[in-house]
């Protein structure tokens, strides 16, 4: 019933509209009668800065023959406002605060009977509080679990990122553990937390937990605490953690993050977990890390994605582990990075035993990278610095395995001539094309800093 009567009042807007003395224009939508036929409007997007708590402008791309716009602002199913254009924009005030608005927009051609076959909507929601004075942006959503905020979870405030907007939707989460497992399918969201050790994210999901499916690798990738899928993510500030501990032997893959699609930048976060911590699922997905702790043991960064960790700390938790286990794609120059990390590892593990040896990686399938440049290594780094292939389906030849510039707590562990399994140092030509730059090339999406935001 609400369609039929949203559709009725279109109607009766568009025979509203003068038509004016202008001939009909020729073109590929003319019907033979000499009446235009319009395509629907495209473009339609709240003009960044202008959304606040009772005001926001709405623009679009003008459609060729058409000689204004009809559109209609409803709130719910209650009609606001409707009315005729002729800009590409239109402004709207008295607005309710934090409250979900749709706006439907028409194409009007001479002959207002034909207008364009169907309308472009556009949902927005008006903020929770004013912009601030320093012309920062405000969150948009802002989550609380003792109910201050616009919601108390943050899958209920994802729920609520209307379909279009502009620039960035920021979602601020309040200090405060939330145990929420979350799907991130929107595109250009930023999440921001209060701190790293106060803002915590925490989900306990493991492969093995998942009994119904005979598919292993589906039941690992539902075992997330965090999966994200569109381009432009940016998370900063926040622990990410899955707190299953891989101590039963198998089916114990229990992913803190997965990068399933797009992009996704990390600041000043962590990222915590046991096995499989940070997953990068797919190829052409791209993540960066920075300025971030990032813990786990057995293959606890992975993937075929291309992922850069910038100035972090990479903690082992578990003897005998390997930190790392690629599965590049033969087409990627660049799959796992490391620049002027620390990695560390923990005199005990969580399993109660002494931790004295630990690995850089070891290959999971294809064309497997994985490159530290400048990191700090520690006194547990084996030798050998690398384990043998997990299957035979590595392309050795491809294969990357390396180091460059790094320091190293035992002496003896700076002679790369002891790393196995293919590992090497890289020449110093090949060590100039190890940059965000340079690794990123041609990637728009991706965030390099952290998202300025006025938090109050």
């Amino acid at each position: 019933m609400k369609t039929i009567r949203l559709f009725a009042t279109l109607l009766a807007t568009l025979a509203m509209v003068a038509c004016g003395d202008k001939e009909p224009v020729d073109g590929p939508n003319t019907p033979s009668d000499g009446s235009t036929k319009l395509s629907a409007p495209t473009g339609l997007a709240v003009v960044e800065g202008t959304l606040t708590t009772t005001a926001v402008t709405i623009e679009w791309g003008a459609v060729e023959g058409a000689v204004g716009y009809n559109y209609v602002l409803q709130k719910g199913a209650m009609q606001i406002e409707n009315g005729h254009v002729v800009a590409t924009s239109v402004s709207f005030g008295d607005l309710e605060k934090a409250t979900d608005y749709r706006f439907y927009l028409y194409a009007v051609a001479d002959d207002a009977l034909n207008n364009s076959p169907a309308s472009q909507i556009l949902s927005f929601r008006t903020l929770s509080k004013e912009p601030s004075a320093s012309g920062l942006p405000v969150p948009n959503l802002v989550v609380d679990s003792k109910g201050s905020g616009d919601y108390t979870t943050i899958k209920a405030a994802i729920a609520a990122i209307p379909s279009t907007f502009a620039g960035k939707f920021v979602i601020y989460i309040k200090e405060g553990t939330y145990k929420e497992k979350l799907l991130l399918r929107q595109a250009n969201v930023v999440l921001v937390g209060d701190g790293a050790d106060k803002t915590i994210i925490t989900w306990d999901d493991y492969q093995g937990l998942y009994n119904g499916s005979t598919e292993s690798d589906e039941r690992n990738r539902r075992s997330y605490t965090l999966r994200t899928e569109g381009k432009g993510t940016i998370i900063q500030d926040l622990t990410i953690e899955n707190t299953h501990q891989n101590n039963t032997g198998s089916g114990d893959q229990a992913m803190a993050v997965e990068v399933f699609n797009g992009s996704a930048s990390f600041f000043n976060c962590n990222i915590t977990g046991y096995q499989d911590t940070f997953l990068g699922r797919n190829n052409n997905v791209y993540a960066y890390v920075k300025d971030s702790f990032v813990e786990g043991n057995v293959d606890f960064i992975y993937g075929n994605s291309v992922m850069l960790f910038d100035g972090c700390q990479i903690n082992v938790n578990r003897n005998g582990a390997p930190i790392t286990a690629p599965s590049t794609s033969v087409a990627a120059p660049y799959g796992i990075t490391f620049i002027d990390c620390d990695v560390t590892a923990d005199e005990v593990g969580f399993d109660g035993k002494t931790i004295t040896d630990i690995y850089l990686g070891r290959a999971w399938k294809d064309a497997a990278k994985s490159v530290w440049v400048r990191c700090k290594m520690p006194k547990t780094l084996n030798p050998a610095g690398w384990m043998k292939n997990m299957n035979d389906s590595v392309q050795d030849n491809n294969k990357i395995f390396a180091e460059w510039g790094c320091t190293y707590a035992d002496s003896a562990d700076a002679d790369l001539s002891k790393r196995q399994h293919g590992g090497r140092a890289l020449t110093d030509e090949e060590a100039a094309n190890y940059t965000y730059e340079k690794i990123f090339a041609g990637i728009d999406h991706l965030a390099k800093t952290k998202y300025e935001v006025e938090l109050k």
